[in-house]
């Protein structure tokens, strides 16, 4: 695992095997493939840009689907999360932009022992 660094706060990156990724994908609804397809993406690749998620996950609203899959990785000591970059991107107009680095991240396990999951 690679150490919590002050912009994640306690939480670190999750590194999942196969075998890992695929129990918390079929924990997700059925229903919601775009779920499955924003865990095994991002288990894969921290760090994403919104951008990349969109097109690599087709998902328009990256906030939605990843509050609907927190909701069932939390119990598994997941979550889908987003910070802003230490420098902000920018765009083709070399515009900053508000665009977000989404990741996979472990709870800390005190979270886990304290109920709060």
């Amino acid at each position: 695992m690679n150490k919590a660094t002050i912009s994640t706060g306690y939480m670190t990156i999750a590194e999942l095997k196969p075998s890992e990724k695929k129990v918390l994908s079929s924990i997700l609804p059925l229903r919601r493939p775009a779920l499955a397809r924003l865990v095994e993406y991002l288990a894969d690749h921290p760090y994403s840009t919104s951008l990349n998620v969109n097109r690599e996950c087709a998902i328009g609203n990256i906030s939605q689907e990843a509050t609907a899959a927190n909701r069932r990785l939390y119990g598994k000591g997941y979550m889908i999360g987003c910070m802003r970059p230490p420098k902000p991107l920018k765009n083709r107009f070399e515009q900053e932009t508000a665009k977000h680095l989404w990741s996979l991240y472990k709870l800390p396990e005190q979270n886990l022992e304290g109920g709060q999951q």
